[in-house]
């Protein structure tokens, strides 16, 4: 009777428009996802719902509320005022269903949902979201005698997906297997954390967290955490986190541009965060730079040189410092902290440990690593780019023996000590990793996993196909070969000129067939699965009777939004930046540049 009561009271206070509105309404521009509808008399659960338009005209507003196996099982309209509210219990008159609702509207809203339950004595907030996502985290767990979970998980689109569970400790270990969790088509599931404790033979979890990764078109999710089935009286609602879009600060983007020929250089500095305004034609050098990024500074490195110019992104044309590095063309700058970076020197076999913090530039250089053992013939290990996971830093060496590319090392350096680490898996007296690709060029870190792209020798004649995609296993060292990029007789991409990964399930390459002639295609890091098409925003290549008209893909990196920024140029000049939007591969943005953008850094503003 108090449920009824209730329901009738949140009936008055609002007017619940239950005919379908006139056939204009478009119930297309704006949508919001809930990941739990309850109308359960046994549970002592409903669900009320508040909604504000956010805008100063009229909003129409559905609501369709479908049970677990992803049937609609009632639809109720709202119309709101200018910059109205409404509230009301929803799906008031059914009966024991289980399941989620969207809200939909023609104009932007903001709101929230409201669990009640216990006989409305308990009442726990529940957040409408607009983006699902392949991965989400809970960030807290608890599960005893006293603390108990529930944790709801929808599936708001039309193809049925699955999700895996799985669970880390406080110190971020996680050695259990994944729980399967399968959902309908716009389905959706309720699982008690007691449940999964039982499938993963575990006693109780104090404190870590859940992730939960899916492969399809994104997911929602929430939780309850509370003391209540104890007696207690402590309870929260636990919003799942996507831990892909949590940017500490704003980010800028610093690219390093060349003329046509090659003849001057300049470097532009780009918000990330829209409307992106754009800073170019920075402080005009020589064509052969490159950029690197840590917090608020950036680094261009003068390769031909020698030498590295510091910056701050708030004043991105004033040189802080400018520091010699001798002439050993520099390439990367890897980063452990603001005071400690190593420079990779492709004409030395000494890599650079430094200060970036430094104000003089004989406290600069505070030590090197040798590399001399990974040299060939001509003398040199070909030092090029790394990243430091966990402590370690991992070091591509290309290895060119007069430019033929021999067996690329993978080499790992403890970054406390400076020291070698030996992974057991090198021929003897090299303690690095051999990798099954020769000449790699790009290497990231992603989801628990190192990737890298080899690009062969795609500049012989013929050309040798000796490269593709690996990932490497930060903690045992194991390599595993992704996509390969085949052989003298079926090479179905080309060479695989640069490669980069969003997240466990989507990452993409450029395929190379001479200048000009790129495409990028989007794979499966995780699978191998490489996308039957290209990306439709790079379609021009070289034809016949124009050989020059191809556009150029120089260099590719994600932001800390997950998007996919391409840099392009073409041998005229007009360079261009496009952000490809990963969840569907559409064109966000294409961003013009006067010269030709090359590579692409992120750093964060102060």
């Amino acid at each position: 009777m108090k449920i009824l009561s209730f329901r009738l009271l949140w009936t008055l206070m609002a007017v619940v428009v239950l005919s379908v509105f006139c056939a204009g309404a478009a119930f297309a521009d704006y949508a919001y996802y809930f990941p739990y509808f309850s109308s359960s008399d046994s549970k002592g659960e409903v669900i009320g719902l508040a909604l504000t338009n956010a805008d100063g005209v009229k909003n129409d507003v559905k609501i369709v509320i479908k049970d677990q196996g992803g049937v609609t099982r009632k639809v109720e309209y709202w119309k709101l005022a200018p910059f109205g509210q409404q509230n009301a219990v929803i799906g008031a008159d059914l009966d024991e269903v289980e399941g989620s609702f969207q809200v939909v509207s023609t104009r932007p809203l903001t709101g929230l949902a409201f669990l009640f339950t216990q006989q409305m004595t308990v009442m726990y907030d529940l957040p409408m979201t607009q983006s699902p996502v392949n991965k989400l985290d809970i960030p807290h767990t608890a599960q005893d005698t006293e603390w108990g979970m529930r944790i709801f998980v929808n599936n708001p689109k039309a193809k049925a997906v699955s999700v895996d569970i799985t669970y880390r400790d406080g110190a971020g270990v996680g050695t259990i297997s994944a729980y399967e969790v399968n959902l309908d088509a716009y389905g959706s599931a309720v699982i008690n954390l007691a449940d999964l404790l039982t499938y993963w033979n575990l006693p109780e979890l104090s404190g870590g967290c859940l992730h939960l990764v899916t492969d399809g078109s994104g997911i929602v999710a929430f939780a309850t955490y509370d003391s209540l089935k104890s007696g207690g009286s402590f309870y929260a609602g636990l919003e799942a986190v996507d831990p892909t879009k949590q940017l500490i600060r704003p980010q800028y983007a610093v690219v390093s541009c060349s003329a046509p020929g090659y003849t001057s250089g300049a470097h532009a500095l780009i918000e990330v965060e829209k409307p992106r305004s754009v800073q170019e034609n920075l402080l005009p050098t020589i064509s052969d730079i490159k950029m690197a990024a840590q917090g608020e500074h950036f680094y261009r490195i003068d390769r031909r040189n020698g030498n590295v110019t510091k910056f701050s992104a708030t004043v991105p044309a004033a040189p802080i410092w400018q520091y010699s590095v001798e002439a050993s063309n520099p390439q990367s700058m890897i980063f452990v902290s603001e005071s400690k970076a190593y420079i990779t020197r492709l004409g030395s076999t000494k890599m650079w440990i430094v200060n970036p913090a430094t104000t003089t530039e004989a406290n600069f250089k505070i030590g090197e690593v040798e590399l001399a053992d990974y040299a060939d013939a001509d003398g040199s290990p070909d030092m090029t780019k790394g990243v430091v996971v966990g402590g370690k830093l991992f070091l591509l060496l290309q290895r060119l023996e007069y430019w033929v590319p021999q067996t690329a090392y993978l080499v790992v350096i403890d970054t406390e000590s400076n020291i070698e680490i030996d992974t057991q898996n090198g021929a003897a007296n090299l303690k690095g990793i051999p990798l099954p690709v020769k000449n790699p060029w790009d290497i990231v870190y992603r989801d628990g996993k190192i990737y890298l792209n080899g690009v062969g020798n795609a500049f012989s004649n013929p050309v040798d196909f000796s490269g593709g995609i690996v990932s490497v296993d930060p903690d045992t060292y194991e390599v595993e070969m992704i996509v390969d990029d085949g052989d003298q007789d079926e090479h179905p991409y080309g060479n695989i000129s640069g490669m980069t990964v969003v997240s466990a399930t989507r990452g993409y390459f450029v395929t190379y067939a001479g200048w000009g002639d790129n495409a990028i295609y989007g794979f499966n890091p995780t699978t191998g699965v490489v996308d039957e098409s290209a990306l439709a925003a790079f379609p021009l290549n070289p034809t016949p009777d124009e050989p020059d008209s191809g556009t150029n893909i120089a260099n590719m990196n994600v932001d800390g939004q997950g998007n996919l920024w391409v840099a392009s140029n073409t041998s005229s000049g007009g360079g261009l930046l496009t952000i490809i939007n990963p969840a569907d591969d559409s064109v966000d943005q294409e961003q013009s540049l006067e010269l030709n953008p090359q590579g692409i850094a992120f750093g964060t503003w102060e």
